[in-house]
């Protein structure tokens, strides 16, 4: 035996690799975690932790729907190992994947929709006409929704007495000039 554990498979298959883009959006991943394979999480936001920290499988952007191996908490972050991604090399594939919430994660959808009535891919509209998608939210003291158009990525005050949003849509009515005239770099 040569003592090497072989390579688990995830959950995800080829057809379903990106068919849970329109789950709500839990965080992104980043650099490798240690020799076990897992890695870095920035979570959206504390719920979107909360909910990251009890999920038993998750949906990899690009990746299809993977089971999770374990959740731990570091410093500001969290660090997720997935099944078959069981070495450095294997997760690196999935660092700077946004990570969403598995779809039949009804529980914590239910959650997700009362603290936030919104969902990412919701039409945004400005002064009745079309302008984009909502992406995500920014979290902070003053949340900013993430908002994606042709031009580009612009962030909105979420909180801001020109937005409104709703589950369907998000309506912004008498933005001020400016708002939304440069998107955001990077």
């Amino acid at each position: 035996m040569s003592g090497a554990e072989p390579e688990e498979r995830g959950t995800a298959s080829a057809h379903d690799a990106d068919e849970h883009t329109t789950s709500p959006l839990l965080g992104r991943l980043g650099r490798t975690y240690q020799l076990e394979g897992a890695l870095r999480c920035y979570p959206e936001g504390d719920l979107e932790a909360d909910i990251l920290r009890r999920a038993r499988s998750l949906a990899v952007e690009g990746h299809g729907l993977l089971t999770v191996r374990f959740v731990r908490a570091h410093r500001a972050a969290l660090v997720i190992a997935f099944q078959g991604y069981r070495t450095p090399e294997r997760a690196q594939t999935l660092v700077n994947a946004h990570v969403r919430l598995d779809p039949s994660d009804t529980d914590a959808e239910r959650l997700l929709q009362q603290a936030r009535p919104w969902r990412p891919g919701a039409p945004v509209w400005v002064d009745g006409v079309l302008f984009g998608q909502l992406e995500g939210l920014v979290p902070g003291p003053q949340p900013l929704l993430r908002v994606r158009s042709a031009a580009g990525t612009f962030l909105v005050p979420a909180h801001a007495p020109y937005v409104r949003l709703t589950p369907e849509r998000v309506d912004l009515s008498g933005a001020p000039e400016g708002l939304l005239d440069e998107p955001e770099r990077g």
